[in-house]
């Protein structure tokens, strides 16, 4: 661990942390590559017509923290592996909602914060028989997916800070590729920096573990489940295509959690959650962080693999399973973790 974090992982100044918080998980303004933007409803959501995110006391309380405390019980360092087998690819799709997260037409739920980042407001609803059914626009979050081979994941970091603040002792190093049916190789590496604060939910100095997260928690966007997470982090890191960077620098999340798909591979209801599993969700959003004007902006990634359509798909989401995870607190030994199936 010492040899992979020689080279002191920076972070994110508050301000530029906040604002590069929000993109941890999200759908996005417009995510091109054939997605229909969000238009009128959106921006006037943006604009102040949806309510502010529910943790924005508790995020100011630690803008400032220059000492934060440490994670109970010492630093904790977590390494997961993915050396053989596919992974699963995320495609543009719309988001069946699951009424125990954003409740009925009556009663809603999760629709505070920005859109689609965070809380999901009421005019991106479609609504039939009284029930939510689904977003109304695409996103990286839903039920299509294809298979990608040749797998390869190295993650090695430490959990030390416990809260949000200013600093973070914090560190990551991550590597993930996987290739298409053309040969083609794809990798994201992180991370140069940390966001050591969040912006619209907590970032946990910048690696989180073992809590909840998305759904109900609004840690994260309402769109992915309620699911535990074991370990989780946001960073900045840079995008390779065939061994050559095509895009950094972008935001990263990453997070191995409880198994949160279906038959069909389809993105589960909080019912639908397989605690007895994990899997680990890497996701490269298509926003980037409007500097001059503030907010954000639509910005899809550079990927370079291309839709059926001839576009480029402009995020990547993407799912590993055949993994390796051993996690220890740095004063004890290594305690191995059961291996997904």
């Amino acid at each position: 661990m010492k040899d992979k974090l020689s080279n002191k992982v920076s972070n994110l100044s508050p301000n530029a942390a906040l604002r590069m918080m929000t993109l941890s998980i999200l759908a996005s303004a417009s995510l091109l590559a054939g997605c229909t933007t969000l238009g009128g409803a959106h921006h006037a959501a943006m604009s102040g017509d949806s309510p502010p995110a529910p943790y924005a006391g508790y995020l100011a309380a630690h803008d400032n923290v220059q000492h934060p405390l440490q994670l109970l019980g010492g630093p904790m360092e977590v390494q997961v592996s993915q050396d053989v087998g596919g992974v699963h690819v995320s495609l543009p799709d719309f988001r069946r909602l699951d009424p125990d997260v954003f409740g009925t037409p009556a009663h809603p739920r999760a629709f505070a914060g920005t859109p689609i980042i965070d809380g999901v407001p009421m005019m991106l609803r479609k609504v039939k028989d009284g029930q939510f059914t689904r977003v109304a626009h695409l996103s990286p979050f839903g039920d299509k997916a294809i298979v990608m081979g040749n797998g390869h994941l190295q993650m090695d970091v430490v959990d030390a800070t416990a809260a949000d603040a200013a600093v973070s002792q914090d560190k990551v190093h991550f590597k993930a590729s996987w290739q298409d049916k053309k040969g083609n190789t794809y990798e994201v590496r992180c991370c140069k920096k940390l966001a050591a604060h969040g912006m619209e939910y907590p970032s946990f100095g910048g690696v989180a573990t073992n809590g909840l997260m998305h759904g109900s928690s609004r840690v994260g966007t309402a769109l992915m489940p309620t699911l535990y997470n074991y370990v989780a982090f946001w960073g900045m890191g840079e995008i390779l295509k065939n061994g050559q960077v095509v895009d950094a620098p972008r935001l990263v999340h990453v997070m191995l959690t409880e198994y949160v798909r279906t038959k069909g591979y389809a993105l589960a209801f909080d019912s639908q959650v397989t605690p007895q599993r994990v899997h680990l969700h890497l996701m490269v959003p298509p926003m980037m962080p409007n500097m001059q004007h503030g907010g954000f902006k639509p910005s899809p990634v550079k990927t370079g693999f291309m839709l059926p359509n001839g576009k480029q798909l402009p995020f990547w989401h993407v799912m590993f399973q055949n993994l390796s995870v051993r996690a220890r607190h740095l004063e004890n030994g290594w305690v191995s973790f059961p291996q997904s199936q």
